[in-house]
């Protein structure tokens, strides 16, 4: 089993599952799984070595790229080299995603709120040196092997 953030060299890659409905994050960063599962992402386990996010089941299509979005957004705003596949991107999410991160560095730290518990989280002093949010490369979505 591989995944595409390790073909492809980044911290997360935010694609859809080929052939299906299932939204899937690749990433193995402690700091990078906080923000996943901050904007809904649940962590899967295939013992012992594979760990991977998804989001929830019967979200809605606007859902999905909202959360997909957002969650891109902020892992980008602390510097991670994180790709989303350009079908999840949602140009309002990203407007509300940036400002979010604006807002937040104005007052010294980054705090968001989890679409699933309502609660709100710290995390470190983002960095805006990325502006929007750019699909991966052009590569198909690949299953894992």
């Amino acid at each position: 089993m591989s995944f595409l953030h390790e073909e492809y060299g980044t911290d997360i890659e935010i694609y859809r599952k080929p052939l299906s409905t299932e939204v899937v994050a690749d990433c193995d960063n402690p700091q990078a799984h906080k923000v996943l599962i901050a904007c809904g992402f649940v962590e899967k386990v295939l013992h012992p070595h594979y760990v991977w996010h998804q989001l929830p089941e019967g979200l809605s299509e606007e859902e999905q790229k909202h959360r997909a979005t957002r969650a891109v957004c902020l892992l980008r705003a602390q510097d991670f080299a994180a790709n989303i596949a350009e079908d999840l991107i949602s140009e309002e999410a990203v407007a509300s995603a940036l400002d979010e991160v604006r807002r937040h560095r104005i007052s010294g730290t980054a705090m968001f709120s989890s679409p699933t518990d309502g609660a709100t989280r710290a995390l470190a002093q983002p960095d805006l040196t990325t502006s929007a949010v750019t699909p991966a490369p052009s590569s198909p979505a690949r299953h894992r092997r």
